[in-house]
């Protein structure tokens, strides 16, 4: 009896190992975009053909998949170097490439996730391209497992809201230092399943009254209003969860708060992290 798949990690290595075993291609892989960044989050390669690793990152216009996104190269390719535009990226000098094939993984608004990707050392027979509507197939399944995962990411925040709403700073009703604690670890939890990092905007504030803090409330909750988490993590040190943004708008919203900010005669700082990666000491 074979167990259901249960969550997009999961389904996400069946899904690899399947291809690998059927379709000929050495290395397959499930990549996730982030602004200019192509980040491998699982591969199947047991060969060890390709020197590709899981949470490996390139330049996204260095791959096949920008050119296959953009709709100037085809989602399959027995012999890739025929392609020009796969010719000549800039992976192709660095990897030998003989066959290619990707498809878009899309998430619950159809915006690209990434992309189910495979790619092999040598020229594939004619009969290769006949996968193609199988890996299509397989992408938009991940893609449901992508969206359901994600739902439930929102149901679960929402309960976090809930379950923890008596650890706030009365003052500001962001939430403490321990509340946020709480909540951080839950999302960084979140962001290594899904392997998505939730993006963070951490604020430093120089204050001279407590006229201030409640001008820096109301900046913060102009700029946010009640979509994202905010906490309170010291005195002058707001953090702001921003799981939907990549970092680019993250910092983008810094720019921002730090505008509005600046419009109350309060002077500020601003840095942004991921919750994948180990984040700099509080304070």
């Amino acid at each position: 009896m074979l167990s259901p798949t249960l969550d997009f990690r999961e389904a996400s290595r069946v899904v690899l190992e399947h291809l690998q075993a059927t379709t000929g291609l050495a290395l397959w892989m499930i990549t996730r975009t982030e602004d200019e960044a192509w980040i491998v989050l699982d591969h199947a390669d047991p060969n060890q053909v390709y020197p590709v690793d899981s949470g490996d990152m390139i330049q996204w216009s260095d791959s096949f998949c920008q050119h296959m996104i953009d709709g100037t190269a085809p989602q399959i390719a027995r012999h890739a170097q025929n392609i020009p535009q796969f010719a000549g990226s800039a992976i192709s000098k660095k990897l030998r490439i003989g066959a290619y094939a990707g498809v878009p993984i899309l998430d619950r608004d159809g915006e690209l996730f990434g992309t189910l990707c495979g790619i092999d050392p040598d020229i594939q027979p004619e009969e290769f391209e006949k996968h193609l509507p199988t890996i299509q197939l397989l992408a938009r399944l991940l893609g449901g497992y992508l969206s359901m995962e994600l739902q439930l990411q929102a149901l679960q925040r929402k309960n976090d809201r809930t379950s923890l709403h008596q650890m706030v700073n009365p003052v500001t009703t962001c939430f403490n230092r321990e509340g946020w604690t709480r909540l951080v670890q839950r999302e960084r939890e979140r962001a290594n399943r899904l392997g998505r990092p939730s993006n963070v905007l951490r604020v430093d504030v120089k204050l001279s009254s407590t006229d201030d803090l409640s001008q820096v409330v109301s900046a913060l909750k102009e700029e946010f209003g009640s979509d994202h988490l905010i906490g309170h993590i010291t005195a002058d040190q707001f953090e702001i969860l921003l799981e939907d943004h990549e970092m680019s708008l993250v910092i983008e919203r810094g720019r921002s708060i730090q505008g509005r900010l600046a419009a109350r005669g309060i002077t500020s700082d601003y840095n942004a992290f991921n919750l994948q990666i180990t984040e700099p000491a509080l304070g």
